[in-house]
């Protein structure tokens, strides 16, 4: 065991626990990432029947595209799924001032692309690409933070993931954020068990899957200098570089956008047309305080007013994520949140970015930890509000 995990495996008064009960204990939480899946499995399980009854009554589609599969399955695909669905079936395209996909990263509708040679048709395979994305999510945030925190700990910090009310996105919506998570902790994981670089490679399928793919790298960045300062071994500079591969996912998009659209960056440019234009006007937020007189109604106001509110949270257990995994952790989070939140106009779809900074859930999972009662309430009142955002996507709500 390496000096880090050592440090890393203490209770939280800093006792350490290496040859101890609990020290055992963690190591069988980090192992059977299935334990995790399961419980991922579980859940979705609950969540899928509910889209299904909802299916049956026919539950309103705002897809781009005309969907095409189960009926029962119908409500997964919702807003920005179709854009997705349409570069798996139809590539890319770019006309200026009008929304197109050339705003929208590679990896995920590549990945939909070829699962629906084997499933039949984009929609259907986008759902079971996040549905897989999301269970391997769920068995490496078990791993990674099996391997820093006490087991009931780590368990909670799972359970916080896997009941946030936005975690639909991580269970059958057609959108990127299952993938990006998994592979953003798969390299996270790859980097910390000494193989910076499969590490890159799996954070270059991070980076090609979303803008924000830039705060990995970075992350990675910094762990890699992190781990060769605690462990004192000059060699490891060089062989740590191999995390830097990771950028080559939003490379590889660019040179592609050159290539095809005579523009590296046409992916940013192409945001305007949502009206997401780079700009003061999108960094201080003009259009949330233009929005707040128009919240009349209970669910649109709460619906909206949920993305600051969860941005705030986030920023809140940063400095906790630094104290307890360290600055590249606590840079990658940072980033992840911050990022985000300087490219929405009025903080909408941050509720699902933050899910990306999966350290502020191990550190709210580490302080329910020691609060029994606290989390109990915690998981039912979420998980409620997970059902109840589901069934408002499935109903073709605009949520995140």
């Amino acid at each position: 065991m390496s000096p880090l995990h050592r440090a890393h495996l203490q209770d939280p008064r800093g006792t350490s626990i290496i040859g101890t009960a609990s020290a055992s204990a963690a190591t069988r939480v980090a192992r059977p990432g299935w334990r995790a899946a399961l419980a991922f499995l579980g859940i979705a399980a609950v969540v899928f029947a509910a889209m299904a009854g909802l299916g049956v009554v026919g539950p309103g589609v705002n897809v781009i595209g005309r969907y095409q599969g189960p009926r029962w399955l119908r409500g997964w695909a919702q807003w920005d799924s179709g854009w997705y669905a349409t570069i798996a079936d139809h590539g890319y395209d770019y006309v200026p001032g009008r929304q197109s996909t050339a705003a929208f990263f590679p990896a995920y509708p590549m990945l939909v692309r070829a699962v629906s040679v084997v499933v039949g048709g984009a929609f259907v395979a986008g759902i079971v690409v996040t549905l897989a994305s999301g269970a391997a999510a769920a068995a490496l945030f078990l791993r990674w933070a099996g391997e820093r925190l006490l087991p009931r700990a780590a368990w909670a910090g799972l359970l916080m993931l896997l009941l946030y009310p936005y975690a639909y996105y991580l269970y059958g919506a057609v959108y990127p954020t299952a993938l990006f998570l998994a592979a953003a902790i798969g390299a996270f994981v790859l980097l910390d068990h000494g193989r910076p670089w499969l590490s890159g490679l799996t954070g270059a399928v991070a980076t090609a899957a979303g803008p924000i793919g830039l705060a990995l790298v970075v992350g990675l960045a910094v762990r890699a200098v992190e781990r060769r300062q605690k462990e004192g071994d000059i060699r490891l500079a060089r062989r740590n570089a191999g995390v830097l591969v990771s950028v080559l996912g939003l490379l590889g998009f660019c040179v592609y956008l050159w290539w095809r659209f005579g523009d590296p960056l046409i992916f940013a440019s192409a945001q305007r047309a949502w009206g997401q234009g780079a700009g003061p006007r999108t960094w201080f937020k003009v259009r949330f305080f233009e929005d707040l007189p128009t919240l009349r109604y209970p669910f649109p106001a709460m619906a909206y007013l949920a993305h600051p509110l969860l941005t705030i949270a986030g920023f809140a257990l940063l400095p906790r994520v630094f104290r307890r995994f360290g600055y590249g952790y606590g840079t990658y989070a940072l980033l992840v949140i911050g990022l985000s939140c300087l490219g929405t106009k009025n903080f909408f779809g941050m509720a699902r970015y933050v899910m990306a900074a999966f350290p502020c859930f191990a550190v709210a999972g580490d302080l329910l930890a020691e609060r029994p009662r606290v989390a109990a309430a915690t998981y039912t009142i979420s998980g409620a509000g997970l059902l109840a955002l589901t069934l408002a996507f499935g109903r073709g709500y605009y949520l995140s």
